[in-house]
């Protein structure tokens, strides 16, 4: 018996997050030194809720995600809006994607994206 939960324990654990996707997923790291009470990305209405500096937001489904899109980024002491200069037209495939958003001495937000 103990070797029956032995193999479903391994199998189990052998399981890539990106395993069962049916959709691009998106999270936020937090680059910048204000923790991120709310990023709202606008083209989903989708919400990320508390991302302190350094730290990540779980990842979110998208119908349709690209590797800019507009959202806006609420701390305790401003708001700030980002648009992406050229939007690419081709959606991102199914898999984990992370968007680090730094805001700089202007109080512009620069993004980087990242494939995970």
């Amino acid at each position: 018996m103990l070797s029956l939960a032995f193999i479903f324990a391994a199998v189990w654990a052998c399981t890539d997050r990106d395993d069962d996707l049916t959709t691009a997923n998106i999270r936020i790291k937090n680059n910048s030194n204000l923790n991120f009470n709310l990023v709202e990305v606008i083209a989903d209405s989708l919400f990320y809720e508390n991302v302190d500096v350094d730290g990540f937001s779980e990842y979110l489904e998208y119908e349709e995600a690209f590797q800019a899109m507009p959202f806006r980024v609420e701390t305790d002491s401003a708001n700030f809006d980002f648009t992406p200069e050229q939007q690419d037209l081709d959606p991102l495939p199914i898999g984990l994607y992370t968007y680090e958003i730094s805001i700089n001495e202007e109080g512009a937000i620069e993004l980087d994206f990242k494939i995970d």
